[in-house]
């Protein structure tokens, strides 16, 4: 919190009004000192005088022509430096929206370049469930130096908004991870939803948090501990080179037989290498619980949890000549420790690449029963709008952005009262028309049995949210990653955002959705399926998969074929009431138009 003296007396500034900041042409700056005081304001050459309320709390618009700075902001007798008239656009959702440049460098460094146009202001992360707070911390960075941890969907998506319009973008960026929409929505919002309003009252009686969070502490801290008592003097030996491991059992990396349900296992390699030099890098995709990498008996990395990648880059010199051995404890708290399939095991140097993903020596250390889950507060109601969201409702924005859904599967029949009530509640605090783009859930989940569902009712839902003005929804069921919950490309989500940023906030005529379904009609058992934005249909990775549901809800599959700009298939004389296209989780087909946007997963009734 920002503090200003103007004259004798104390003003407080929130967080994001401060050095660096990009404001609207039309913007509201607030702020606190005593009651029934006057404050002024001077921004380009205006002054603005206004008087607190009997709370002590002031609000002024202050009004630019054009878009640029840097300017200087001066409330009361101090300045705000290096601001910045531009285009705001507030960036929320939860763990997809806040990954991190540093994650999607591993699959697209080239992509990333600095640009001081773009600027970013990441709203402290916490809980609160007794009242919204009105203030936040944080500080406005430039997409300059060292950006690895700033959010990769806003930097992208403001990335490509600057390739024909050159006007600077602020980020004002408020997402969480594993938050439901629920999470986002105040008091008296979840109040019309009985469910979840008695989820939140026992978060609000006063020392519950605290007990909770006791209790799974020793939960997880004791299980930890039983396991490293287990180990006592197993880490010293299985990690070093001289230790035998002629009498481990010889596995292939990702073979998942023989592994304890929860517990630790260990894993041994022995990696023969020319003499080289320079940078080498190890990857060692993703692995379940968390793990450790030793190599050459020094510790290299770890990763604590489930998601994010195993990559670092190994001390110089670190690697020799010769053999190498590198040794791997997995643990599974919550699941049976195991290396993840379909990623990356490799060791990777300059002109020369070491694949690790074939035989291992293996070991289990300690088989365990399952530990106990630790206290977790940010799927419940109203905590994430309280602490990050309600501090920032009012600063003038262009437009809202939104990742979200995941932690929403499961429960998926009224997403859509929950999206509608809360788009209502962010435009009577943004503006009525506020422009509200929000992405559908890309493709996730095991593509070798690819009959899960809740995935797709959730996309649904999403699709149905269209219904409501001035929304648009942002395609990704190509940008996913069967096995990992957080897919890497963030680059093309960013983008197709900003395509339909373009249109709603930018007022520029473009094709910004993929084929989008109109109609299903079926005469003499010859079933076609009608898109807007149809032109130039056509198919990835196999024909279209359709599923037709009888009046019995049987599904019957078929094979679609492209016919212009329509979907057609025979299916003789089954009495079908719906049809579904990309109806699992993570479908394997995608259609596209012309313009190489694809289709959204949809279910209509057939007419």
């Amino acid at each position: 919190m920002l503090i200003v003296r103007d004259g004798k007396s104390m003003i407080k500034l929130p967080a994001f009004i401060s050095d660096g900041m990009v404001i609207s042409k039309k913007a509201k700056i607030w702020g606190w000192t005593k009651p029934d005081e006057n404050v002024s304001i001077e921004f380009l050459g205006n002054v603005y005088t206004v008087t607190s309320d009997d709370t002590g709390r002031f609000e002024v618009v202050v009004l630019a022509e054009n878009y640029g700075g840097p300017h200087i902001m001066t409330i009361g007798d101090t300045n705000i430096n290096d601001v910045y008239v531009g285009r705001v656009w507030l960036c929320g959702g939860q763990s997809n929206m806040e990954g991190s440049i540093e994650r999607t460098r591993l699959l697209m460094p080239h992509h990333i370049v600095e640009d001081s146009r773009i600027r970013m202001f990441q709203v402290e992360k916490g809980l609160r469930f007794d009242m919204p707070a009105n203030n936040t911390n944080g500080k406005w960075r430039t997409a300059t130096g060292n950006m690895d941890d700033l959010f990769a969907v806003p930097y992208f998506f403001a990335r490509q908004l600057l390739t024909d319009d050159p006007t600077p973008i602020g980020l004002l960026c408020t997402p969480a991870g594993g938050t439901p929409i629920e999470g986002w929505l105040p008091e008296e919002i979840v109040q019309e939803f009985p469910g979840y309003y008695n989820e939140l009252l026992p978060m609000k009686d006063t020392g519950f948090i605290e007990a909770e969070t006791g209790k799974g502490n020793i939960r997880v801290q004791s299980w930890h501990k039983k396991l490293a008592d287990e180990d006592i003097g197993l880490a010293e030996k299985w990690e070093s080179p001289d230790y035998n491991d002629d009498t481990w059992e010889t596995r292939m990396l990702l073979d998942p037989s023989g592994l304890p349900k929860h517990g630790a296992v260990w894993l041994r390699k022995r990696v023969s290498l020319p003499k080289h030099s320079g940078k080498v890098m190890l990857k060692f995709g993703r692995i379940v619980n968390s793990v450790k990498v030793f190599v050459n008996g020094q510790q290299v990395t770890s990763v604590e949890y489930m998601y994010p990648p195993c990559v670092c880059t190994l001390p110089e010199g670190l690697l020799k000549e010769g053999e190498n051995l590198i040794a791997i404890r997995i643990v599974g708290d919550s699941n049976s420790p195991h290396a993840v399939p379909g990623k990356e095991y490799a060791l990777i140097g300059e002109g020369w690449y070491v694949d690790l993903s074939g035989e291992w020596k293996k070991r289990v250390g300690t088989d365990m029963p399952m530990c106990g889950s630790g206290a977790w507060f940010y799927g419940r109601p109203c905590g994430v709008y309280n602490f990050m969201l309600a501090p920032v409702l009012g600063y003038s924005i262009d437009g809202m952005i939104w990742y979200q859904g995941e932690s929403n599967t499961g429960r998926t029949d009224i997403y859509k009262d929950l999206f509608t009530a809360f788009t209502k509640h962010m435009r009577t605090h943004f503006g009525e028309n506020l422009p509200i783009i929000f992405n559908q859930l890309a493709n996730f989940g095991d593509a070798n049995n690819g009959i899960g569902e809740n995935w797709a009712k959730l996309r649904e839902q999403q699709r149905k949210c269209l219904e409501i003005p001035n929304t648009a929804m942002s395609v990704s069921i190509d940008c996913g990653e069967w096995n990992d919950i957080h897919p890497l490309d963030k680059k093309t989500v960013g983008e197709r955002m900003a395509l339909h940023a373009r249109k709603l906030a930018y007022n520029q005529d473009l094709i910004t959705d993929g084929p989008s379904v109109l109609k299903a009609v079926c005469n003499d058992g010859k079933l076609t399926i009608h898109f807007k934005y149809g032109v130039g249909l056509w198919a990835k990775n196999g024909y279209p998969i359709l599923d037709v549901i009888d009046k019995t809800g049987y599904a019957h599959k078929f094979y679609g074929i492209i016919k212009g700009e329509t979907l057609v298939v025979d299916i003789g004389k089954i009495s079908a009431k719906y049809v579904r296209f990309g109806w699992v989780d993570c479908p394997s087909v995608s259609v596209y138009n012309a313009y190489n946007l694809p289709a959204s997963p949809f279910e209509i009734e057939i007419t």
